[in-house]
């Protein structure tokens, strides 16, 4: 019986002394922290600006010549986003610029592949989603 009041002491002291002491950001703090996922056919950009300037350059791993574009703005305030998806001779594929809230979506775009993606803000904020995927 005595070894098991230790157990449950130890154990009550186990969860008492838990605390969360780390310093990384909340969920609420990820203002001007881009976050992006570049894998092979797929491609996404998303960024709640706060005053936000940047230039992405991304050279991206595309086989597929049909895509799928989703572009939107929302909660926007002010500034301005290009994004713009060209091939491999550099020719555009696709090209937007947002300066407002706004929903673009392209379905079944047939093209030629895709190997750059640029996005360049400035002074913006809103909360700004990019996707290209590969069908």
């Amino acid at each position: 019986m005595k070894g098991f009041h230790y157990f449950i002491i130890v154990i009550v002291v186990c969860f008492t002394s838990c605390r969360d002491n780390s310093t990384s950001p909340s969920v609420y703090d990820n203002n001007n922290s881009p976050v992006t996922t570049n894998v092979t056919n797929s491609f996404t950009y998303t960024v709640n600006a706060n005053q936000y300037s940047d230039s992405s350059q991304n050279i991206l791993s595309f086989v597929s010549d049909s895509l799928v574009v989703t572009l939107t703005s929302s909660n926007y305030v002010s500034g301005q986003a290009i994004v713009s998806v060209r091939d491999s001779l550099n020719a555009p594929i696709f090209t937007d610029t947002v300066t407002s809230n706004t929903t673009t979506t392209i379905a079944h775009l047939k093209t030629t592949t895709p190997r750059y993606c640029n996005i360049v803000i400035s002074s913006m904020t809103a909360k700004l989603v990019f996707v290209l995927a590969g069908e």
